[in-house]
């Protein structure tokens, strides 16, 4: 018979616990548990209320030690406070950056892949307002660990993330471009991954490499593709400095000087355009402590330099043409400047500009299709907006856009010896370009090149006269005007006769019709001054154009030069300067000027000193406010001169007795002219 419930609750009362081997005793269910266990509040010091008499201490009394290491806090806020603080740190006590520069950069550096956009954003304030304090040179030390988390960065899954590291990479350029150029290879293949159209990847099977379409790029907004392709520019830019940078704006007009940081010519280095600077024999050898190390050390970082352009160009042109294709529709409406199409297309040129300077120096050669082709397409559009008139930043960027179209056009023109049909095109590319430069000069061709039996002899007179002055002159900056004069020599060196006579001519009007306290005054007579230098050279080398047909145009121009000089006076001593050194240069070393021409400018020469005015006497010219080396340099122009003539001198003498502060050094120079 079963047991029933009550009786099995009375067994399992009272029932035995059977004791096993191994184990221990259970306790009796009577005892008493006599363990305990304790508690304790612990209140952490608060640094607020501690004496930090002794360390350098913020606003908030936190010391560098307190700030950096809340910046590893799990909590965002708290990171964004420390960044705060350190601010608020630094302003206080200068100093620190330059004591705890190395703490600082490798505690905050880390942030810049900070997934709190705040975090970011108080880092890259912070950034550059203190960065931009520091040299380059004590930065220099930790670029490298900078560009790591910036290319990071720019690599990161989140969107946010890559367009703020992107902006402190323009930081980073900005502060310390030559340390950061040394990464090259690193943060140009980030740009790539960004911009770059497709992307290769390679097959596990066989080693085969297959295309696929870049996501990133396709997705790319207006704007981003904008900021992108700024820092892109911006970073090539410094990177490519050693070969786009000179202190010569005049650079372009040597045949055997490529772009580079060669010395702005003085009086002193005329020699060496005359007469070739050919190297010692065995110079090679340093046996007299010649640097040829260093030389074949730029030789070889000039060559690094443009295989690494070509390589960018070769990635680059791609994800460009597509941007030039999509944005050039707006040339075919009115609605010029109305969105960012007008900015992308400006900085495509800005890159290809670039990227042909570095990776092209004198020509862009016929197997060069890409950029060809791309030439092509802009001139189906060229020039840009010329019909439009409203905005005047608008109308500036379109002016920088067709400059450089010109000097693409110019280069092409120089490399297309090698193709005919290449050749032909190009020609007519040429003078539409040569017809652009003279318009924004102001000037434009008559269109009728006929002339009379008696000018037949005269090219010069004829391509003076075929110019025509336009209803305003043009007023370019002086950045525009340098990329134009650029242009205007490339066009000249590979136009016909002709074009090239016209071209010159068109810088002569110009040099004359520009402002006189304008900085383009100086540069256009420092041009012209330079193709007279490079015309009367002994160098072969140096010879590019033949400006025989020109030199009477030449002519007439230098004998202005007194007089423009005398409207100067003391308000563009720039200009004057290079006024007296082209007199000087024509005077000394060429034939363009014959014994009238020569009696006609030192007669033009005595309004300098002073001239006798029946109604107000003695009237002295703009010398006696000259500084001393403008001084020296106008008289070395009259002793240049085959014989001072009589009024020349008494007028020296005159305006040098008037004036009892003259230097030593230029009454013993005026002896020696007058006397000569």
């Amino acid at each position: 018979m079963p047991k029933t419930k009550k009786q099995q609750r009375k067994t399992e009362d009272f029932k035995k616990v059977k004791l096993k081997v191994g184990k221990k005793k259970a306790p009796p269910s009577n005892a008493t548990d006599t363990s305990f266990t304790s508690k304790s509040i612990v209140l952490s010091s608060q640094s607020i209320t501690a004496d930090k008499g002794a360390a350098l201490t913020n606003s908030r009394n936190l010391t560098l030690k307190d700030v950096l290491g809340k910046m590893r806090h799990y909590s965002a806020p708290v990171r964004k406070d420390a960044l705060v603080g350190l601010a608020d740190l630094v302003s206080m006590h200068g100093h620190v950056l330059q004591t705890e520069l190395g703490p600082i950069i490798e505690s905050s550096v880390r942030l810049i892949v900070d997934a709190e956009p705040a975090v970011r954003r108080s880092l890259l304030r912070f950034y550059g307002d203190v960065l931009r304090d520091i040299p380059a040179r004590d930065l220099a030390p930790f670029a490298s660990l900078m560009v790591v988390f910036t290319c990071s960065g720019m690599t990161h899954i989140l969107e946010d993330i890559r367009s703020d590291a992107i902006k402190f990479l323009d930081l980073l350029v900005d502060v310390a471009p030559t340390a950061v150029a040394q990464h090259s290879a690193t943060i140009m293949r980030n740009f790539f991954s960004l911009l770059e159209t497709k992307t290769a990847t390679k097959a596990a099977d066989a080693g085969r490499q297959s295309e696929s379409v870049n996501t990133r790029t396709s997705l790319l907004t207006q704007g981003s593709r904008l900021s992108i392709m700024q820092s892109c520019y911006k970073y090539m830019s410094a990177h490519a400095r050693p070969l786009l940078e000179s202190d010569d704006d005049l650079w372009f007009m040597y045949a055997d000087r490529t772009i580079g940081n060669t010395k702005a010519q003085t009086v002193s280095d005329i020699d060496s355009c005359f007469y070739p600077d050919s190297p010692a024999p065995f110079a090679n050898l340093g046996l007299f402590g010649e640097a040829t190390a260093a030389a074949s050390a730029a030789v070889d970082t000039i060559a690094s330099l443009r295989a690494q352009s070509k390589e960018s160009f070769e990635r680059l042109f791609p994800f460009l043409q597509e941007t030039w294709m999509e944005s050039v529709t707006i040339f075919g409406t009115n609605n010029i400047g109305s969105d960012k199409s007008l900015e992308l297309c400006a900085l495509v040129l800005q890159i290809l500009q670039t990227l042909w300077r570095t990776a092209y120096v004198e020509n862009v050669p016929s197997s060069a299709r890409d950029l060809i082709g791309f030439l092509r397409r802009c001139m189906v559009y060229f020039p840009f907006g010329r019909q439009y008139v409203g905005d005047a930043q608008v109308e500036e960027t379109l002016l920088a856009m067709n400059i450089k179209v010109c000097e693409l056009v110019a280069l092409v023109n120089l490399g297309a010896a090698e193709s005919e049909e290449l050749a032909a095109e190009s020609q007519g590319w040429t003078q539409r370009a040569t017809r652009f430069v003279l318009q924004a000069m102001g000037l434009k061709p008559s269109g009728s090149s006929s002339a009379n039996k008696a000018e037949q002899g005269k090219p010069g007179q004829q391509a003076s006269q075929r110019l025509q002055a336009s209803v305003a002159n043009a007023h370019l900056r002086p950045e525009l005007f340098e990329h134009l004069l650029l242009a205007l020599w490339r066009l000249a060196q590979g136009s016909r006769h002709k074009d090239t006579e016209l071209l010159i001519a068109g810088a002569v009007h110009y040099a004359r019709s520009c402002a006189l306290v304008s900085t383009s005054k100086t540069l256009c007579i420092r041009f012209l001054t330079r193709a007279i230098e490079i015309h009367w050279s002994r160098n072969p080398s140096l010879r590019l154009l033949d400006l025989a047909p020109l030199h009477s145009i030449f002519g007439e121009w230098v004998l202005s030069l007194p007089k423009l000089m005398w409207q100067l006076r003391d308000r563009n001593q720039p200009a004057s300067a290079a006024a007296a050194y082209a007199l000087r240069l024509v005077c000394q070393r060429t034939h363009l000027l014959d014994d009238s021409a020569v009696a006609t400018l030192q007669a033009s020469l005595v309004p300098l000193f002073c001239v006798a005015v029946p109604s107000k006497g003695v009237v002295y010219g703009p010398f006696r406010t000259y500084p001393l080396s403008l001084q020296k340099a106008v008289l070395e122009v009259v002793g240049c001169c085959s014989q001072c003539p009589s009024n020349l001198a008494q007028a020296i003498r005159d305006c040098v007795a008037s004036d009892s502060s003259v230097p030593d050094q230029i009454q013993v120079l005026v002896q020696e002219t007058v006397i000569c």
